[in-house]
C-alpha cells in the first residue's frame, strides 16, 4: 500500500504531461485559442516565445495574419498557417479600434499595420517589432497612412500618406531610426505593388498608371496614356489595370480611385505590348482588387462585398458571411477569405467558381493571407525606329510632362502648383518658342475665388516657370510673336474678374474683348487690338472681330476674319460671306444664332481656319478653311466634330481629328493627303511627319511617300514638338 502511494506523484504527473499533449495537439490542428500569458501578451513578445516557436516552423507556402479579441480583453496578431495551423500570437493591441491595413510582406517574413493612422507596425514573425511614425508636423496636417506595400525583400515599405482635409495624396518611404522620406509632392499619388527593390508601381488620383523611382523626388514615368486606375501586378509578370472613365472619390477614411464604364487592360513592367484583357466588366464604379483563376477580384463603388470575374460574374457564397475580401492559392484549388469577422477557406474548380466553404475560426479582424509569388516582371525591349529627334511636351492626367529622343517622359509641371488648371479647363496644346527654349500655357491665376480665372505661363525646358499676372483673366489660347520677345492674349472684361474665363461667362459673351501683347521679359502690355481669338503669324496677328451681340444672346453678328500688321488691318473674310457658301450649309436665318470660334492659322498666316456653330435647333456644325490672299473657303466640313487642329511648322497641310482618325488636309487644295486610325498628335519640327496617338502609343508617319506609321513611345496622346 506504501508503494502504490509513493507511486502516485509520478502517474498525477503523467496525467497532467498527456493532459498537455493532447491540448496542444488539439490547439495547433484546431485553432483553438491558446491561453497568453501576461510576458507573452505584451507589446514587445519574450524571447522565450520565440524560442519555443521559431519562425522556421510556419510553413513556406501559405500563412495568415489576423486580430482576435481573446475572452481575457486582450486584443493580439495570430501568426498561422494558411490552415490557421501552428498558429501563435505575436503582438498585443492596446487600442483595438486604433489598428488598420494589416498586410504580409512580400516575402512572408513580417506583418505590418497601421496604428492611429500615423504610425507604421512591422512585426517580424520571430516577434520583433520596428515602428515608423509620421513626422509632428505630418501629424499636425491631419496626415494619415492609408496604405503601405513592402519591398520584395521586405526590406523597404512605401506608404500612401493623405491629408484629411483635402484628401491630397503622396508616397512615402520607411527610412532609419523610424523615419519616413517623402518620395512625390504633387499631392495625387497612390502606392501600389513594387516592380523591383528600387521601382514601385502607382497611380493617381488624375488616372495616370506609372514607375516610381524609390530616390530623389517626383521621379515618376508614366507607362500608358490610358487613363488608369488600380494597377496590380499580376502572376504573368505583367501589369494590369482598369481603363474608362477614371475619378477619385473621397471617402471618410482615404480616397479611392474608381474606373466607371471601363475594361481591362494589361501590358509589360515598360509599358510595353498593352492589351486588352477578355473579361467583361459591369458599366459600374470598380475598384481592382487582385486575381482570381480565369479572371479578376474587385470591389463595387464602396460596397463592401468583393466580387470575382472571369467571363462571367462568379458568385461566391455567403455563408460564412459577406466575403470582404479572397485571395487564391497559387495552385488556383482553394482560396482564403475574410467574411463578416470570419476566416474562411474556400476550394475553387479549375474555371474559378467557389465550391464547398469551411470555417477555419470566427471573431476576427483585420486579417491578410499570404502566399508566396515566383513571378519575374515582363519586360519588352521596344523596337528602335528612325523618327526625327525631337523634344515633346505634353498633358497627361492633370500634370504637364516633357519628353526626349529617348521617349522617357518627365514631370514638367505639376498640377497642384496652378490650382489644379488641367482638371478644370479644357486647354489648346502649349506651344513653343521659335528658340524652342520654353512652352507658353495657360493656368489659373490661384486657388479658391480665383481657380477659374487664367494667366499666361512660361516654363523652361527645366521646369522654372514665369507667370505673367496682367492681365489677370485672359482666354484659354495665347499665342507667341514670331520672335519669340512678346505674347498675345485675349483680355476678359474687369466685371469677369470672379468669374469664369470660359466662353459661356454671359459677361464674356456679353462684352466686346481686347487682345493684349505682352512683352516676354517684363511682362509689361506693349499695345492691345480689339478681338475675340487671335493667333500670331509672320504675315501678322489673325483675328475674330468682336461683331456685335444683341441683349441676352449668346450669338454674334457682323463677325470677320482680320489680320493686322502693325497697327494695320486687312479683312480676309466677313463670316456673312462665309455663311452664303452653299458648302455651309447655314440655316435660312443666321443672324443672332451663329457662333464663330476654334481659330487656328498656319504659321505664315497665308490660311486659317474656324468653326462655326449655328445654335438654332436642327441644325448642324461647320469648320472652314480660308485662303488668306483672296478669302476664299477652299474646305468645308459640315457635321462632323473636328478637334486637335494643328498647321504644319512649314508649308500648307492642316491636321486634325475626325471620329477618331488622324487627318491632314491639303489647305489650298482642299485634298486629303492622310487618314490614318488614331488622334492627330501633332508634327515633327521639321513638318514632314505627323505624331498620330493611338491607345498602345504614340507613332510617327511621313506625311511623303509610303510607309506605316511607326511606334516611338508608349505614351499615346498630343504632343507638342521642338528641336531636341
Amino acid at each position: 500500500m506504501r508503494s502504490l502511494r509513493g507511486l502516485v506523484p509520478y502517474a498525477a504527473l503523467a496525467v497532467l504531461i498527456v493532459s498537455a499533449t493532447i491540448f496542444a495537439l488539439v490547439t495547433t490542428t484546431l485553432g483553438v485559442p491558446m491561453a497568453v500569458a501576461p510576458a507573452q501578451a505584451s507589446a514587445s513578445p519574450s524571447a522565450a516565445a520565440s524560442a519555443i516557436r521559431p519562425s522556421t516552423d510556419l510553413s513556406a507556402s501559405g500563412r495568415l495574419a489576423y486580430w482576435r479579441q481573446e475572452a481575457n480583453g486582450d486584443y493580439l496578431l495570430w501568426l498561422a498557417n494558411s490552415d490557421n495551423s501552428r498558429r501563435r500570437s505575436v503582438t498585443k493591441a492596446d487600442q483595438p479600434n486604433a489598428v488598420s491595413r494589416t498586410k504580409w510582406s512580400a516575402d512572408g517574413s513580417a506583418v505590418a499595420y497601421v496604428e492611429s493612422g500615423v504610425r507604421l507596425v512591422v512585426v517580424r514573425v520571430d516577434g520583433t517589432k520596428s515602428t515608423y511614425t509620421l513626422a509632428p508636423e505630418l501629424r499636425a496636417d491631419g496626415s494619415r497612412i492609408v496604405d503601405h506595400r513592402f519591398s520584395p525583400s521586405g526590406a523597404r515599405i512605401a506608404a500612401t500618406v493623405q491629408r484629411t482635409t483635402g484628401s491630397q495624396s503622396d508616397v512615402y518611404l520607411s527610412g532609419v531610426g523610424g523615419t519616413w522620406t517623402r518620395l512625390t509632392t504633387t499631392e495625387d499619388v497612390l502606392a501600389s505593388d513594387w516592380l523591383t527593390e528600387d521601382e514601385l508601381l502607382v497611380q493617381t488620383t488624375g488616372g495616370i498608371i506609372g514607375r516610381l523611382r524609390a530616390g530623389g523626388r517626383d521621379q515618376i514615368r508614366p507607362l500608358t496614356g490610358l487613363a488608369g486606375a488600380t494597377p496590380l501586378l499580376a502572376d504573368d509578370g505583367r501589369v494590369h489595370f482598369l481603363s474608362g472613365r477614371v475619378a477619385p472619390f473621397a471617402g471618410a477614411s482615404e480616397t479611392l480611385v474608381y474606373s466607371a464604364q471601363s475594361s481591362i487592360w494589361s501590358m509589360t513592367a515598360d509599358g510595353e505590348d498593352l492589351r486588352r484583357e477578355p473579361v467583361t466588366l459591369d458599366p459600374d464604379n470598380v475598384r481592382l482588387d487582385g486575381q482570381w483563376p480565369g479572371g479578376y477580384l474587385l470591389h463595387r463603388g464602396t460596397n463592401p462585398a468583393q466580387v470575382a470575374v472571369a467571363k462571367t460574374t462568379i458568385d461566391l457564397p455567403t455563408t460564412a458571411g459577406m466575403i470582404e475580401r479572397l485571395q487564391a492559392s497559387p495552385d488556383k484549388k482553394f482560396a482564403i477569405g475574410f467574411a463578416s469577422g470570419n476566416l474562411v477557406r474556400l476550394d475553387l474548380t479549375p474555371t474559378g467558381a467557389a465550391g464547398s466553404t469551411a470555417l477555419l475560426l470566427g471573431s476576427v479582424s483585420q486579417g491578410d493571407a499570404w502566399f508566396p509569388r515566383t513571378a519575374s516582371l515582363a519586360v519588352v525591349a521596344p523596337a528602335r525606329v528612325d523618327v526625327p529627334a525631337a523634344r515633346y511636351v505634353f498633358a497627361l492626367g492633370r500634370h504637364l510632362w516633357s519628353m526626349g529622343a529617348d521617349s522617357t517622359p518627365t514631370l514638367l509641371r505639376a498640377s497642384n502648383t496652378n490650382a489644379q488648371t488641367l482638371s478644370r479647363f479644357t486647354l489648346p496644346p502649349p506651344v513653343w518658342s521659335s528658340a524652342g527654349d520654353r512652352v507658353l500655357t495657360v493656368e489659373s491665376l490661384s486657388t479658391g475665388t480665383f481657380a477659374f480665372q487664367l494667366i499666361a505661363v512660361t516654363i523652361a525646358r527645366d521646369g522654372t516657370t514665369r507667370r505673367y499676372t496682367t492681365p489677370t483673366s485672359i482666354g484659354p489660347g495665347a499665342s507667341w510673336s514670331p520672335d519669340g520677345t512678346q505674347i498675345l492674349v485675349v483680355s476678359l472684361p474687369a466685371a469677369s474678374s470672379q468669374r469664369s474665363a470660359a466662353s459661356t461667362d454671359p459677361v464674356v459673351l456679353s462684352s466686346d474683348l481686347t487682345l493684349s501683347v505682352l512683352d516676354a521679359v517684363t511682362g509689361g502690355v506693349a499695345r492691345s487690338l480689339p478681338g475675340r481669338e487671335a493667333v500670331w503669324t509672320t504675315s501678322g496677328v489673325v483675328v475674330v472681330s468682336n461683331g456685335t451681340i444683341r441683349t441676352g444672346d449668346r450669338a454674334r453678328d457682323g463677325q470677320a476674319l482680320e489680320i493686322w500688321s502693325g497697327s494695320q488691318k486687312k479683312e480676309l473674310i466677313a463670316i456673312s460671306k462665309l455663311l452664303a457658301d452653299p458648302r455651309m450649309q447655314a440655316p435660312a436665318q443666321a443672324r443672332g444664332v451663329t457662333e464663330t470660334t476654334g481659330l487656328t492659322s498656319a504659321p505664315d498666316g497665308a490660311y486659317a481656319a474656324v468653326h462655326v456653330n449655328f445654335l438654332a435647333a436642327g441644325t448642324t456644325p461647320t469648320f472652314a478653311i480660308i485662303r488668306a490672299r483672296d478669302g476664299v473657303p477652299t474646305s468645308v466640313i459640315v457635321g462632323d466634330s473636328i478637334s486637335d487642329e494643328a498647321w504644319a511648322p512649314t508649308g500648307r497641310y492642316l491636321g486634325y481629328s475626325l471620329r477618331q482618325r488622324s487627318i491632314v488636309r491639303d489647305a489650298e487644295t482642299g485634298d486629303v493627303v492622310m487618314d490614318l486610325e488614331g488622334r492627330f498628335a501633332g508634327w515633327s519640327p521639321d513638318g514632314l511627319w505627323t505624331y498620330i496617338a493611338r491607345s498602345d502609343g504614340l507613332y510617327a508617319k511621313r506625311l511623303a511617300g509610303g510607309g506605316d506609321a511607326v511606334r516611338f513611345s508608349a505614351i499615346g496622346v498630343p504632343v507638342s514638338a521642338t528641336k531636341p
